[in-house]
C-alpha cells in the first residue's frame, strides 16, 4: 500500500495538506489536516462582547461578514433584543449578496483551474477585447497560472476552453461589484463595521437601494446566463464525478434567510439518506485527534480550546464537530437538498443532467448545488430590496456597556455551509467563546470511534488516474470549498 500527500492544497483558503494511502489504484484511506492554530476563541476571553462583532470576522479574509452576522446574533441572544424589520432584511441582504458573490469565487477562481488548460488563452485569435487584454498580459508576464500542470485530463480545446476562461474574467468584475454592494451596505469590505446585535447602522436611500438592486441584477444575469451553464459544462464533460467524492449521505441546515417572514431555508438534518428535525444541542467536538487538550466528545457549549502541539494521536488543529455522533456535511448542497420541496431547481438541474439525485452527494453535486443556490440567494435579494422601507429604523440601540452576564447563540449561513458562534459572558466581560465553523463540519480528523470526517470519507474510493499530483484528490477536496482559516479558528 503506497502513501501519497497532497500539500499544500492551493487555491484555498488557509493551510491544509491530505495524507492518503492508495491500493490498486485508489485512495482507500485519507487524513485531513489543519497545519496551523490561531485561537480566536481564546482570544475572546475577557473582552467586551461587541468586540466578538469586529474580531471574529477577522478569522478570515473570505468568509468576513458572515462571521460578523452570526457573533451579532449570537450577541442578540444574549443581550435580548429585537432587530427592526429593516435591520433583519438588511443582514439577510449583506448574507445573501456575500455568498452568492462567493460561490462565483469559489468555481471559477479556485476550482476551474482544476478542469480547464488556462494555456488555451495563448492560442486565441477571437475579437474578444477581454480575451485579447489577458492573452497580451500572458505573453508579457507569464503568470504561474499557466505554468505545467500536474497530470491530468483539462479541457483544452479552445472552444470550449476560451469561453469558460472568458466567464473567469467576467466572473472578477462581478464579483468586484458584489462588493461595492457590501461596502454600500457594511460600510466597508471586507470587515463590515456597521452590523451591531440590533441591527445596521446603514441609513438606507433610494439612491442606495436602487444602487444595490441594479448590482444584484448583473449578478443575477450573470448566474443564469453563464455561471449555471458553466457548471454545466465541467458537469457534461466529467460525469464520473458524480461518483466520485460521494461521502456520507448526511447533511445539516441550521436554516435562515427569515427576514421576509417564512425562511428561505428551512432547518433539517439528514442522516444516512433520512431526515430529522434539527437540535442544537445534539451538536457535540469531539478532540481525540485535534491538537487540543482533552479526548472523546463534550457539547459544543462546553467545549475546550486549549492547545497541545505534539499530542499523542492527534493529527489536525481542526476539531471533529459531530451530531448525535454523526460526521454531516454541510454546504449550499445541505440547504438546496434538505428544502429541495420547497425549490426543486437544483434537482430539475440534476435531471437535466441525467443524474439521479443520489449522485448529488458528490463532487459534481457540490458544484451544481452552489450555482442553483446562488439564483435563489440574488432572487431572495430583489425580493428583500423591493420590501426595505428607507423611512422605517434599521437598528435597536442596545447598551453596549452594561455589565451583561448570560448566554447567547446565533445560527446563521455561510458560502461553505452553517455557521454557529456561542457565547457566555459575566459582568460584561466574556467568560467562553465557541465557533462550529462550516469546513470545521467538513474537514474534521476522525473522532474518539474512529469515524473519518467527511472530506475524509469523500476521499475514499477516488481513483488516481494521471501521475503523482492527485488532481482528482484535488477536485473532491476542491468541491467543499475548503476554508482552513475558519476551521483552525
Amino acid at each position: 500500500m503506497a502513501q501519497k500527500v497532497l500539500a499544500p492544497v492551493t487555491r484555498i483558503e488557509g493551510h491544509l495538506s491530505i495524507e492518503t494511502e492508495v491500493d490498486g489504484g485508489k485512495i482507500v484511506s485519507a487524513r485531513t489536516k489543519g497545519e496551523m492554530y490561531r485561537g480566536f476563541e481564546n482570544i475572546m476571553k475577557g473582552r467586551a462582547p461587541m468586540d466578538a462583532a469586529r474580531i471574529t470576522q477577522r478569522i478570515c479574509g473570505v468568509c468576513h461578514e458572515v462571521h460578523g452576522i452570526a457573533a451579532s446574533r449570537a450577541l442578540r441572544d444574549l443581550y435580548g433584543v429585537e432587530v427592526p424589520p429593516n435591520g433583519a432584511m438588511l443582514i439577510d441582504l449583506i448574507l445573501a449578496l456575500h455568498i452568492a458573490c462567493d460561490h462565483m469565487l469559489h468555481f471559477y477562481h479556485l476550482s476551474l483551474p482544476d478542469y480547464v488548460d488556462f494555456a488555451a488563452l495563448a492560442s486565441f485569435q477571437g475579437p474578444d477585447p477581454a480575451l485579447k487584454r489577458v492573452k497580451q498580459w500572458v505573453a508579457e508576464k507569464g503568470p504561474a497560472l499557466l505554468a505545467p500542470k500536474v497530470q491530468g485530463d483539462y479541457i483544452a480545446e479552445p472552444a470550449t476552453a476560451l469561453p469558460l476562461l472568458a466567464n473567469y474574467i467576467e466572473a472578477l468584475e462581478m464579483v468586484g461589484l458584489g462588493s461595492s454592494a457590501l461596502a454600500t451596505l457594511g460600510g466597508k469590505t471586507p470587515f463590515c463595521h456597521t452590523i451591531f446585535p440590533g441591527g445596521v447602522t446603514t441609513e438606507i436611500t433610494e439612491d442606495k437601494l436602487a444602487k444595490i438592486s441594479s448590482i444584484a441584477d448583473s449578478l443575477y444575469s450573470f448566474v443564469v446566463t453563464a455561471y449555471i451553464p458553466d457548471v454545466k459544462t465541467v458537469c457534461r464533460r466529467y460525469p464520473a464525478y458524480f461518483t466520485i467524492g460521494e461521502g456520507y449521505h448526511n447533511l445539516l441546515c441550521y436554516g435562515g434567510f427569515s427576514s421576509l417572514g417564512s425562511p428561505l431555508f428551512e432547518a433539517g438534518v439528514i442522516i444516512d439518506g433520512e431526515s430529522h428535525p434539527f437540535d442544537a444541542g445534539a451538536i457535540t467536538e469531539d478532540l481525540t485527534s485535534s491538537f487540543y487538550k482533552g479526548n472523546g466528545a463534550t457539547e459544543f457549549r462546553k467545549g475546550l480550546t486549549e492547545p497541545e502541539p505534539g499530542k499523542q494521536g492527534a493529527y489536525s488543529w481542526i476539531k471533529a464537530p459531530r451530531y448525535m455522533g454523526h460526521p454531516l456535511e454541510t454546504g449550499p448542497l445541505s440547504r438546496v437538498y434538505v428544502n429541495a420541496g420547497k425549490d426543486d431547481r437544483f434537482l430539475k438541474l440534476m435531471e437535466e443532467l441525467e443524474q439521479p439525485k443520489e449522485r448529488a452527494f458528490s463532487t459534481m453535486g457540490r458544484h451544481l448545488a452552489r450555482a442553483a443556490e446562488a439564483a435563489i440567494l440574488l432572487e431572495f435579494a430583489q425580493q428583500v430590496i423591493g420590501r426595505i422601507n428607507p423611512d422605517e429604523p434599521t437598528i435597536e440601540i442596545v447598551d453596549l456597556g452594561k455589565p451583561v452576564s448570560g448566554k447567547g447563540l446565533g445560527l446563521s449561513n455561510a458560502g461553505r455551509g452553517e455557521l454557529l458562534h456561542y457565547v457566555e459572558a459575566e459582568n460584561g466581560r466574556v467568560t467562553r467563546y465557541q465557533c462550529v465553523v462550516p469546513s470545521t463540519w467538513n474537514f474534521s480528523p476522525r473522532d474518539g470511534a474512529g469515524r473519518p470526517g467527511p472530506v475524509e470519507r469523500a476521499l475514499e474510493g477516488t481513483p488516481l488516474e494521471h501521475g503523482d499530483g492527485m488532481v482528482e484528490a484535488g477536485r473532491v477536496v476542491r468541491s467543499y470549498d475548503p476554508c482552513l482559516a475558519c476551521s483552525i479558528h
